[in-house]
């Protein structure tokens, strides 16, 4: 019956939250062309128009996010993993623990919800920054702020198009569990021990992992604060407007900070998850090491922004930055490793 009940709740996500994205592009869209036509045009009401739709896209993000939030609880409440009575028996003796089942408490940003949740991210951080520099003051701050727009739309589309969470949620996640019931249901114990087995460390060191909880979002945070830092540089390399570096350098902090900090809990995790295996060699790992010591050069230059050359040099190279951080995320999906998935 739960097994019912868990394809129900994954039929309702993608009935209502297929719509909310569908909208979500279409708004998107809108979005991307008025920011657009208010970058050429210079029109005070297309950007005003820019900023209603901009909250429209953070509103049925937020709302999409909260789909993505119930159907993980649903999964919860209805998904148990139920060891056999022999296994119970020999687990209470050897590892003196009580357990009997096992229940699976996904983080919301495994699979198909990475981009959606970056996505999201980036739409709170400039809905931050346009309430704290109060972009419409000058000209210039507004079409920073439609190229902003321009972004969060840009990760809008390219969320449906490439990382749509409710059109399949959660793929892979479906399979592992699809096995499950089907492995108990051939009533073989050597069937059910195997699928056991498989399902037991991923659940324990992937997908219930407190360090799942906690890496993922502190890097996919520091990265929209980042993207906000790139456009800046962008900015900065045609305006030698102090309020480019200003936005650059603040959001850049914060993503340096988090950055840093979800790259250290990944240390202690990789530990635990892959001992024995080769994990320090792996092509995101090493990406991540690369992205993170562009990132401090950049910070570093900007101690000497006021000596010749240097402002365009720190603008260069926090567009650098930018691009090592998108390799770096891409590394998941187009190189072999220990973080490389199939989708």
């Amino acid at each position: 019956m739960s097994y019912q009940e868990y394809l129900a709740a994954r039929d309702t996500v993608t009935t209502i939250g297929q719509p909310v994205i569908t909208i979500i592009l279409i708004v998107s869209l809108l979005l991307g062309a008025v920011s657009l036509y208010h970058m050429v045009m210079r029109d005070n009401r297309a950007y005003m128009l820019s900023a209603q739709l901009r909250k429209i896209v953070t509103l049925l993000l937020i709302l999409g996010f909260i789909i993505i939030a119930w159907f993980h609880l649903r999964i919860y409440q209805t998904i148990e993993l139920v060891y056999p009575p022999e296994l119970a028996n020999y687990m209470a003796s050897t590892m003196g623990t009580s357990a009997t089942s096992l229940r699976f408490a996904v983080p919301l940003w495994i699979e198909t919800e990475k981009l959606y949740f970056w996505t999201l991210c980036l739409s709170i951080f400039l809905a931050v920054s346009n309430y704290r520099y109060d972009f419409i003051r000058t000209k210039i701050t507004a079409l920073f702020s439609s190229a902003m727009n321009i972004m969060l739309a840009a990760f809008g589309i390219l969320t449906y198009y490439t990382s749509n969470p409710f059109r399949e949620p959660l793929p892979g996640l479906h399979l592992e569990i699809t096995g499950w019931y089907q492995a108990a249901g051939v009533g073989d114990p050597n069937v059910l021990y195997g699928a056991l087995y498989q399902l037991y460390f991923r659940i324990i060191y992937f997908y219930n992992s407190e360090y799942m909880w906690t890496h993922p979002p502190m890097l996919f945070i520091a990265y929209a604060s980042l993207v906000v830092t790139f456009v800046g540089c962008v900015f900065m390399l045609f305006r030698r407007e102090k309020i480019f570096d200003r936005i650059s350098y603040s959001h850049a902090k914060v993503g340096y900070l988090l950055l840093t900090v979800g790259m250290l809990i990944g240390y202690p995790w990789a530990v635990v998850a892959w001992e024995g295996k080769d994990w320090w060699w792996d092509p995101k790992i090493n990406g991540s090491i690369m992205m993170w010591v562009l990132y401090s050069a950049y910070l570093h230059t900007r101690i000497y922004l006021k000596r010749r050359n240097m402002w365009r040099a720190t603008a260069i190279l926090g567009i650098i930055c930018f691009l090592s951080l998108v390799f770096t995320y891409l590394l998941t999906y187009i190189a072999p490793g220990i973080h490389a998935i199939t989708q």
